[in-house]
């Protein structure tokens, strides 16, 4: 979560301030939405009510201002609301995939950006996960893993453009201080948030959609200023026959 954390910030420090997001993850993920409340003037945080994989229950955590308790297949916004969203693993212990991209494409504004944070099969985390052949109830191995590529192609399919691909966590998972702190290393290769090998793949994508664009009071004050008569930048006389006198 640390690690998920902090490229989020830094990615949402490379996008402009908005006025609306919002985040679909778990309530432990506070640096998340500390993260929106610094990027965003309304943020906006819901909890996945299912309590399956990593929603978890309504009381596990302080309650932020703006929680919604709810099912991210049917997001209780109107069309056109978020200029920025986040989803934090609801893909993987959902039943309609398609469904939540779905509806995040109707939720977001024209040129609005989404992140998207899904476990990657082809990772360690995946040879881990082959191991339990039994589901069990504990995250991440009870959903289901999406490789990046395969994310990409979903996020096309309802009309969204994506931008980058960005992979972390190359260690394995393992919950002993010890080895983890030795392995640290592999989070330190060069390029390595370009290669697919990480256990948390994370894809940005933008709604190309043309929108209305607000003019400033100083493009106002521009086209209400009086323009002088002046000729044409083209001359009508040979293509219409038209002359100065007539």
């Amino acid at each position: 979560m640390a690690a998920e954390n902090d490229l989020l910030r830094r990615l949402l420090a490379d996008l402009p301030p908005v006025q609306d997001s919002l985040a679909i993850a778990p309530q432990i993920y506070a640096p998340l939405y500390e993260s929106l409340c610094r990027r965003s003037r309304r943020p906006n945080l819901l909890v996945p009510a299912t309590g399956e994989g990593l929603g978890g229950s309504p009381g596990s955590a302080p309650r932020p201002v703006n929680l919604v308790w709810g099912l991210p297949e049917t997001l209780p916004f109107p069309s056109g609301w978020m200029d920025l969203m986040a989803l934090v693993h609801p893909l993987e212990y959902s039943r309609s995939p398609y469904q939540i991209l779905a509806e995040a494409e109707r939720v977001l504004a024209s040129n609005g950006r989404l992140l998207v944070l899904v476990f990657n099969p082809f990772s360690l985390f995946g040879v881990a996960r082959s191991f339990h052949r039994w589901p069990t109830p504990y995250s991440p191995w009870s959903g289901r893993f999406y490789p990046g590529f395969m994310v990409r192609r979903m996020l096309e399919s309802t009309g969204l453009a994506h931008e980058r691909s960005r992979y972390l966590f190359y260690r394995p998972p393992i919950d002993r201080e010890g080895p983890l702190s030795a392995l640290r290393f592999l989070e330190r290769l060069p390029k390595r948030q370009q290669l697919p090998l990480g256990g948390v793949a994370c894809i940005q994508a933008r709604k190309e959609e043309p929108g209305l664009t607000l003019l400033g009071p100083a493009f106002r004050a521009e086209l209400g200023r009086g323009r002088e008569k002046c000729l044409p930048a083209y001359s009508m006389d040979r293509e219409y026959g038209w002359t100065r006198d007539r």
